[in-house]
């Protein structure tokens, strides 16, 4: 099941969860199905982890400068 990120259109709500193809979630806030998927960081691997080709993570995730490439950390420099 994959794990996504939702805000709530009639709370303002955000919230993560899991979810089925065949589900629709409710907000745990007000129970509403006004929902908008956000979208969702990938969280970078533990030590050790096999990385596979994957690209080197952003310096803004280690606390550095934010590179421009990914949105989430633009908003936040």
């Amino acid at each position: 099941m994959p794990l996504y990120a939702y805000a709530c259109a009639d709370c303002a709500h955000q919230f993560e969860t899991l979810v089925r193809s065949d589900e629709t979630p409710a907000c745990p806030s007000c129970g509403s199905e006004k929902l908008e998927r956000q979208l969702s960081l990938i969280a970078k691997p533990a030590p050790g982890g096999d990385t596979g080709d994957s690209a080197p993570a952003c310096a803004a995730m280690n606390g550095g400068t934010p590179c421009g490439a990914c949105p989430a950390f633009n908003d936040a420099a």
